[in-house]
Order: structure tokens, then sequence, then C-alpha cells
């Protein structure tokens, strides 16, 4: 019984970090470098904000998103910044690097 219950407590938690990384596979920030503008990679429409932070960790940008819009990052100095993306939900779906040249 302990082993059956094992066995299928192990295959959710299978399935749900496939379901997880599924997601991810499907939202990403885009171009990376960038120059002027950045946009979303988001097949679901679940992304409701897109924050930008500097290397330090100070909120520098911040936007509402939209399917198909672009945002302008063209007057942050040249760097590594962390976009973070954030679900209709209000919880960070994602935060990835991108370089802003």
């Amino acid at each position: 019984m302990k082993q059956t219950l094992l066995l299928v407590t192990l295959l959710l938690a299978v399935v749900a970090l496939h379901a997880q990384s599924s997601t991810h596979q499907e939202i990403s920030v885009y171009p990376n470098p960038a120059i002027e503008n950045i946009a979303l990679h988001d097949n679901a429409d679940a992304i409701g904000q897109v924050i930008v932070f500097n290397i330090l960790g100070k909120k520098v940008k911040e936007f509402e998103a939209s399917k198909g819009e672009q945002y302008y990052i063209g007057d942050l100095a040249k760097g590594v910044y962390l976009i973070q993306l954030v679900g209709r939900n209000k919880q960070v779906v994602k935060t990835q690097k991108i370089e802003k040249r």
C-alpha cells in the first residue's frame, strides 16, 4: 500500500513538473539582446504585467501586458536586466534575463 501511494505521488509530481515546464516554454521575452523594444511570446495570453529590474533588483520599468504589444526599453542604459512576467492572477510566472544593447 505504501509503495502504491509513493508511486502515485511521484507520478503526480512528474506530471506537475512537466505541465509547469511546458508553460514556461510557451512564454518568453524577445529579442535578446534588445536595443529599443522587447515583446512577449505568450500563446496562452496569461501575462498581465511586465516588470523590468536592473541587476541590483531595483524596479526600473513596468508595463501592463497586451497581446502583440512591444515595450520600449530604449531609454535604459546598456546592461543586463531581469524581466519579470506576472500573470493575470498576480503571481510571478517567469523571470528572464535579457541584455540591453
